[in-house]
């Protein structure tokens, strides 16, 4: 056999095993310093069941919580933090929150863009199991359209997303 030959063999199967060595190390630094993934659903508490309300009424929106991690980690998300955000449009009254909602906030404050929240704290949420349901009290808006809220949400781990929605305010029917 010849020596170069032997070389090439040699060298291939060192960098093979160095690659999936260097592999494995890139792996388990990018589970290391994963952060939390949150899902968040949100619906209404009527028979509907759908983001369409009527005009000036009141009303719950039910957000539901999860940790559904990545593929490559699932940490914990301790000590949460959620602002539940609505366009200055609407009238939040009352957030209720925690296991069994025995949490709860009434403090309505002003945010960015002229925008009210309520903020909920204390969450922790760890992957595969059941999430954390979240309501909130509301008075819709006046005018029929489309607006927008959002949660903004962080925890212990860094931040855990911004998740935007939609509703539309329609006539009462007749």
């Amino acid at each position: 056999m010849d020596v170069n030959l032997i070389l090439d063999i040699i060298s291939l199967i060192f960098l093979v095993i160095s690659s999936v060595f260097l592999g494995f190390l890139t792996f388990l630094m990018l589970k290391s310093s994963a952060k939390p993934k949150l899902k968040v659903k949100v619906s209404s508490n009527d028979r509907r069941n759908k983001l369409v309300f009527y005009k000036g009424e009141k009303n719950t929106v039910r957000f539901y919580l999860e940790n559904v991690g990545h593929w490559y980690g699932k940490p914990v998300a301790t000590s949460i933090v959620l602002y539940m955000n609505f366009e200055s449009e609407f009238e939040p009254t009352k957030m209720r929150y925690g296991s069994s909602l025995e949490k709860e906030d009434q403090t309505v404050r002003r945010g960015k863009g002229d925008s009210k929240y309520l903020r909920a704290s204390g969450i922790h949420l760890s992957h595969e199991e059941p999430g954390e349901v979240v309501e909130v009290d509301v008075k819709m808006p006046v005018e029929k359209g489309l607006y927008r809220f959002w949660v903004s949400a962080y925890s212990d781990q860094g931040d855990c997303g911004v998740h935007k929605f939609q509703l539309e305010i329609i006539d009462k029917a007749v």
